[in-house]
């Protein structure tokens, strides 16, 4: 779709921006060398950063960050629910750190089986 200037600095590209987002159109990858959960949102980036304590088989969820114009659009959610999903997948324990993060897995731990340590 073609968009005029006009349209672009009005905020027409954002609106559909947001459009894709809030219809569940965005993809999280896991890029294993950073130690990060990804959505790549045109020049964005939003992420959820972890660590690994690999002796005892845990992972620790460290940060999220969205940037501005995507928050409330539930990127959020679904770094920390593919985060938490990998964590299962992977029988690792789970350290969360994150306030983001927590709040998520505190509103949804009925659903999620996972592993959470103190």
């Amino acid at each position: 779709m073609y968009l005029s200037r006009k349209a672009a600095h009005s905020g027409g590209l954002l609106k559909l921006v947001r459009k894709s987002i809030c219809s569940k159109a965005v993809t999280v990858e896991h890029d294993h060398q950073k130690s990060e959960f990804i959505v790549e949102l045109h020049n964005d980036k939003a992420f959820l950063s972890y660590s690994c304590d690999k002796p005892n088989r845990m992972i620790i969820l460290n940060h999220t960050e969205v940037p501005a114009v995507f928050r409330g659009k539930g990127v959020g959610k679904q770094l920390a629910e593919t985060a938490l999903q990998y964590a299962q997948e992977k029988n690792l324990k789970v350290k969360i750190i994150c306030e983001f993060a927590n709040k998520y897995y505190s509103e949804n731990k009925e659903r999620l089986k996972n592993d959470v340590v103190s």
